[in-house]
């Protein structure tokens, strides 16, 4: 009876209360289970083909890469669309893609060639619709209730990447490689169904028109103008600097503290992706205040830094699993609290574009951070990757501390 009654008050003030939200997230729920399995039958099946980790590797690019440079101009393609409509000619796209694949590896056998065109292919689509769905949740949602709708949908993506592969791999037991891409398509037309129930959204109105090319430079303007928008931008980018290109680099941080064998790699990941969930469920508690939200990223800011002290102690592999869960979890709060605080800063006619701005950054700079901490660690030393770390996550918490009273009132 008592647990009846807490899961009322939980549903009560969620945003899983409101039905257009609920359809929405039902439908992310299959979207983002095809997504994920998509990503790991393209690696499984690159891997079958070359067994090569440069060509894991590229293939990994070619599903990211689109995001640095397609996303943006789609930024300006859903400021002018209807919502609903877009969101559903998207996932249409993707579901064909995956069809695609089913069809052409049922007749042919896996090529270096085409599994590159096709994961490409996927890449692009799927890049393209990041800002649509960024733009659809503050459509749906009350004010009040956007971190709880958020961090809804935080949750899902990560629990997504977690389970999405290892019912792949369980289903690779008693099915070929190519039914997965079916089921995919199968998931993603799921998700076109319960779309296609959302009330209709069409374009926010626009006082003036301009063409595309000064629409994508106003979303620029707007968050280069906007100093708290930017700011927040900032913070993604440290973070994407320090907690998530950490966590790009497990394989060497598992080989460097570790014993390094497949059981700690998968114990340190495994933790990692409870950090993030648990990240997401704290994040989706918060209240749609920017003043509330940005104290929360300081302190996790202040937080990743003292998380990162430990590890250059050496600690063992349960201390060192805490330390990754932590920094996820805190990762994560500093992602989506900036992600929301945007999203509670930007009027809905240019949205799209300020959030195609986010969606590069936090994409696209774990790639590039742990490019960079990698070589610092290849040159200099580990120890050494880790303080540049934890200089910039204090940088940020300092920053943040410094300016926020100015900069929630802008």
């Amino acid at each position: 009876m008592l647990s009846a009654k807490v899961f009322q008050k939980l549903f009560d003030s969620s945003a899983l209360k409101q039905p257009q939200f609920r359809l929405y997230f039902i439908a992310t729920a299959f979207s983002s289970l095809a997504v994920w399995m998509g990503r790991f039958m393209f690696g499984w099946l690159i891997w079958k083909q070359t067994e090569s980790f440069f060509w894991v590797g590229i293939i990994s690019a070619a599903l990211l890469v689109p995001t640095l440079f397609i996303t943006p101009l789609f930024g300006v393609v859903t400021d002018r669309i209807n919502l609903k409509k877009g969101l559903m000619l998207w996932l249409g796209c993707q579901s064909v893609v995956a069809f695609v694949a089913f069809l052409f590896y049922s007749l042919f056998q896996p090529s270096l060639i085409s599994l590159l065109v096709i994961a490409f292919s996927f890449g692009c689509i799927a890049s393209a619709g990041s800002p649509l769905r960024l733009s659809l949740i503050p459509r749906l949602v009350d004010k009040q209730v956007l971190p709880n709708a958020v961090g809804l949908g935080a949750m899902l993506f990560n629990s997504s990447r977690v389970l999405a592969p290892a019912c792949a791999a369980a289903l690779l037991t008693v099915l070929n490689a190519e039914m997965i891409f079916l089921i995919a398509a199968l998931f993603f037309a799921t998700a076109v169904f319960f779309n296609a129930q959302l009330n209709d959204l069409p374009a926010a109105e626009r006082e003036h028109q301009q063409s595309k090319l000064e629409d994508l430079i106003g979303g620029f303007r707007f968050a280069y103008r906007s100093s708290f928008i930017l700011l927040m931008l900032l913070m993604t980018l440290i973070n994407s600097q320090v907690g998530r290109a950490l966590l790009e680099l497990l394989p060497a941080l598992s080989g460097t503290f570790t014993s390094g064998d497949a059981h700690d790699l998968a114990v340190l990941t495994a933790c990692s992706g409870a950090g993030s969930i648990l990240g997401a469920f704290f994040i989706s508690k918060q209240q749609g205040d920017r003043q509330h939200l940005t104290g929360l990223i300081m302190m996790a800011m202040l937080l990743s830094a003292l998380a990162l002290l430990p590890i250059l102690l050496r600690p063992p592999v349960v201390l060192l699993a805490a330390l990754v869960c932590l920094i996820s979890l805190l990762m994560t709060l500093i992602g989506t609290g900036a992600q929301i605080s945007i999203q509670l800063s930007t009027p809905d006619d240019i949205r799209g574009r300020v959030m195609s701005i986010w969606i590069m950054i936090a994409l696209g700079g774990p790639a590039v951070g742990a490019f960079f901490m990698g070589a610092v660690a290849e040159f200099l030393g580990f120890n050494w990757m880790l303080l540049i770390m934890i200089a910039l996550s204090s940088f940020g918490a300092v920053w943040l501390y410094v300016q926020r009273k100015s900069l929630t009132t802008s």
